[in-house]
């Protein structure tokens, strides 16, 4: 059996959220699966101090459980970040996760697909995953979701692989098979 390690970051507060992660835990339940729900942690904001990169390398000086996704994040083959759609982007519980991740990159620049990002901290290959929830989306802010998804997966040195949308009242489960059964492949 293959026992990759996959962290998956939700932010899944309501009913719809929470069937998706549940389908998500069920379908990997053979992997070494690592869950965090960021609604429900107290996770700072990030203060834009730096010290992750200049006084502390690669750690937050805030201590909370940032520390333990980011170490999960690093050992993993992938990571999946589920979060409810919220005006085509993240919710603010995702993104205050992924702007205190800063520690996943060093201070260097590069130029990625003619853009300049950070130079990875932990240069090991993984997929990054998103999948995304909403009662209705449409196809503009899909688009530019999967920009942004792209453009993280640059910054964790991942994989990109196009993000998953669940509208409400979608069959999950077979969706979940259908997207992650090729993905897994």
């Amino acid at each position: 059996m293959d026992k990759r390690k996959i962290v998956l970051i939700s932010d899944s507060a309501d009913l719809q959220g929470r069937i998706i992660e549940k389908e998500i835990i069920d379908f990997f339940g053979e992997y070494d699966l690592t869950v965090f729900n960021c609604s429900e942690e107290k996770i700072e904001n990030c203060t834009g101090c730096f010290a992750c990169r200049y006084k502390t390398p690669g750690k937050c000086v805030q201590e909370d459980v940032m520390d333990s996704i980011l170490r999960a994040m690093v050992e993993s083959d992938m990571i999946i970040l589920l979060s409810r759609m919220e005006f085509g982007c993240y919710s603010s519980a995702m993104k205050r996760v992924l702007d205190r991740s800063i520690p996943f990159e060093q201070p260097f620049l590069r130029i990625v697909r003619g853009e300049t990002h950070l130079t990875p901290r932990y240069p090991k290959k993984r997929k990054l995953v998103t999948a995304l929830y909403a009662e209705e989306f449409d196809a503009e802010e899909a688009l530019v979701f999967a920009g942004l998804s792209q453009r993280n997966a640059i910054n964790f040195d991942a994989d990109w692989e196009k993000p998953v949308f669940f509208r409400q009242g979608e069959d999950v489960a077979d969706k979940i098979k259908r997207f992650y059964g090729d993905l897994m492949r």
